[in-house]
């Protein structure tokens, strides 16, 4: 998290902007929401635990991916909304 604030002031100075600090903060709140609620954190590690398992035995059910992928995204889309209120 830290390298990627790095970069996002960085890019601010560089471009004279202030929406890579702003794209960073969201990143930032939505992974405070996903930790603060035990239902999101839940779904979220489940989710990446299916895609570790995938990975390391690169093999595997594919739906079970796709479901997995589709979880990550409903978690992060819902931690967004939380946020931006």
């Amino acid at each position: 998290m830290q390298r990627t604030m790095d970069e996002a002031f960085s890019q601010a100075i560089d471009h004279k902007s202030l929406a890579p600090i702003q794209a960073w903060l969201l990143v930032w709140a939505q992974n405070i929401e996903i930790a603060r609620r035990a239902d999101l954190r839940t779904r979220y590690r489940h989710a990446q635990d299916v895609l570790t398992s995938y990975d390391k035995h690169e093999h595997g059910d594919e739906d079970a991916v796709n479901k997995a992928l589709a979880e990550i995204s409903a978690v992060l889309d819902e931690a967004q909304q939380a946020v931006r209120g």
